[in-house]
This record gives structure tokens, sequence and C-alpha cells, in this order.
């Protein structure tokens, strides 16, 4: 097991955070063309999710990198377990899910299958997967998993650090550096204010390409 050195968790700000926890991850993608995960990584529990990255690369069935990996979790930090193209072989339960829960994960996100549903909604951490499956992960003590290492998560490369956000619709990846992030979510602040009118505009009868300036390439298209 390969362990790499965790980068020292990145101060966020906390209005911004909070900002965001007030807004859609969908009002920040209309502006993005990149860190936006496969919708095949699909909410299995919980509500809005929003934290910074620990990576797990676990290609084999091997259950010993994720549960070392639960020892390291803080406050806010959401468990990311890349398996690899393993699609069959279930990586988070009911255990680990407690753990993660218990450490004050903001949740776990899975490039591959988890179990236990039922505990899982009850324990009610937001977890993201591609499916189900009733075959686990095992103690097998064998090479070729990687800690805090960069992982790939829906088709887009994550880090340690990253900060992930997401809802029932999907999972955005952000970078919490980016200068342009505050910039961002004031715009989706804004937008998000405007759709209360259009709303009730819309409820009235008006048209939506006149309300977003649609209906001016009517006569050009």
């Amino acid at each position: 097991m390969i362990r790499h050195p965790r980068p020292d968790p990145v101060a966020l700000d906390a209005e911004l955070l909070a900002a965001m926890r007030g807004i859609q991850p969908a009002s920040l993608g209309h502006y993005l063309t990149t860190g936006i995960l496969s919708p095949d990584i699909r909410p299995l529990t919980g509500g809005k999710l929003l934290g910074r990255a620990v990576t797990v690369r676990q290609p084999l069935p091997d259950a010993i990198p994720v549960h070392v990996v639960l020892d390291e979790l803080q406050a806010g930090d959401v468990l990311v377990i890349d398996r690899a193209g393993d699609h069959h072989v279930a990586c988070v339960g009911e255990m680990v899910a407690r753990a993660a829960h218990a450490a004050g994960a903001a949740g776990i996100v899975v490039d591959g299958i988890v179990t236990d549903i039922e505990e899982l909604r009850e324990i009610g951490l937001p977890v993201y997967a591609r499916g189900l499956n009733v075959v686990t992960t095992r103690v097998l003590n064998v090479p070729g998993a990687e800690l805090f290492g960069p992982v790939i998560i829906g088709g887009v490369i994550i880090r340690s650090g990253d900060l992930l956000f997401g809802d029932a619709n999907g999972l955005l990846r952000l970078d919490p550096t980016d200068e342009a992030l505050p910039t961002l979510v004031k715009r989706a602040l804004a937008d998000e204010a405007r759709e209360i009118e259009w709303r009730q505009r819309l409820t009235a009868g008006e048209s939506l390409a006149r309300l977003n300036g649609s209906d001016a390439y009517r006569a050009t298209h």
C-alpha cells in the first residue's frame, strides 16, 4: 500500500461555504465545462454533500486501505474511493459508513459499489456510488492500494483537498484555491434569486423564451 503525503487541508472561507449550502450544485454546473462527475456516480442516501476529498485508490477487493483511511478522517472530509474499474465488489457498508459518520465526515463517494443500503439510509450520511451488491471486500493485506493520491471518479481527476459539491442531481469537483469560485457562487445566488420571480411569471403564463432572451433569435434561426 502506497501512502502519499496528505496535503494540509485548505482553509475554506466560512461565508463561501454557507453560501454554497444555500444553492444547488446545478446552479454552478450551469457555468462549468470541467469537474462534472459522470451521472453513473449517483446519490444513494442522504442529502446535499459539501466537503474536502480524502482519496483512496483500491483496485483489489482488500478492505484494509479504506479501514486505514477512516482513522485519518476529519470533520468535513469526504471519503473518496476509486475502485479502478471494479463495479462488482462493495467496499463500503454499514460499518465503514458508521465510522466515517462518527469521524464527522461530510459524505462518501465511491466509483464502484456499496452494500447495506437500509443501514446506510438509517445513518443518513450522503453516499454516492454506481450501485449495490451483496459481495464485499475482505481483509487480504495485498499490495496495490494508494492513499491520498490522485484518483479518477466518474471520469474526473480528484485530489485530496479538492471540494466536492453534490445533491440528488449529481456531483461537482471544485478547486478550493480557484480565485473565480466566489464570483461563480455569487452568480449562482443571483440566478436562484431571479428564478423565484420567474416561477411566478411562468405560472402566470409568460413565455420562457421571452424571459431568458431566446425569443430574440426567432427572426434569425
